[in-house]
């Protein structure tokens, strides 16, 4: 654990938010390789990236809080302090951020298709430089664990934080490693996709399971949140499923 990657004269740089920037710097790269790919003006992305930027830090920021209520009882002012309470969560961060993404697509006249498939591919390699972050703060760790692999918090950290005092599972670790096993599949087959925005349909269906099989290790202060994101990604995966679907359906009719 290093929250404090090092430090410049009075500015100090933190593990969290040196990956949380490399991780939005990852995705822009890959975005941008896509779109000229696609012989679209792929400088579109810094735009894409600021508003998915903002939208998702507030989406995320959102959905923990709400998942988390009462750590925050008493004391709602401290869901607006994103610099110093950990706690994000993807999907608000992924719906918010969408949204915001999907406005600038509107107002510059893109097509929304294209412009989500490179998200689809950008959007977990971004999460796995992040989860790296997670890792080195010690936030979005695991439950109690006596596997050789399990980590050890300072004692400190570990009662700040409300984590079991013994190791714990690196679930920060397992999502790295899910989020670079689906870019890779991604990566391999995205070219087999017949129709605009299945690449973005495909990554939140393996998202969803990644996140599902997640959720029985990650240590939350309340034990509903395990089984709350659990049914939010069935959720997300039999919607993805059914667009996709549909949606072929629909387009090959069409043609």
């Amino acid at each position: 654990m290093r929250p404090e990657l090092f430090s410049v004269g009075p500015l100090t740089v933190h593990s969290y938010g040196f990956f949380l920037a490399l991780a939005f710097m990852v995705g822009m790269g890959v975005s941008f390789l896509y779109l000229r790919r696609k012989f679209v003006d792929p400088y579109v992305v810094f735009e894409l990236v600021l508003a998915a930027a903002v939208g998702g830090i507030i989406g995320a920021r959102l959905f923990y809080v709400v998942g988390h209520r009462k750590d925050f009882s008493g004391r709602w002012w401290e869901a607006l302090r994103f610099w110093n309470v950990q706690g994000l969560v993807f999907y608000g961060g992924f719906i918010l951020g969408l949204l915001a993404a999907v406005g600038v697509v509107r107002w510059r006249r893109l097509s929304v298709g294209q412009v989500l498939d490179s998200g689809g591919l950008a959007v977990p390699a971004a999460m796995a430089v992040a989860r790296v972050g997670c890792y080195l703060n010690g936030c979005c760790f695991g439950k109690s664990s006596g596997l050789p692999w399990a980590v050890t918090f300072p004692i400190a950290t570990q009662r700040a934080m409300d984590m079991p005092l013994n190791p714990v599972h690196p679930t920060q670790l397992y999502e790295l490693l899910m989020d670079l096993a689906i870019f890779i599949i991604l990566l391999a087959v995205y070219r087999r996709f017949r129709y605009r925005g299945e690449i973005m349909i495909a990554f939140v269906m393996l998202y969803a399971v990644a996140r599902f099989l997640n959720e029985f290790f990650r240590y939350h202060s309340d034990p509903r949140a395990n089984l709350f994101f659990q049914l939010l990604s069935v959720a997300a995966f039999f919607i993805g499923g059914v667009i996709l679907l549909f949606r072929r359906r629909l387009l090959a009719e069409d043609r």
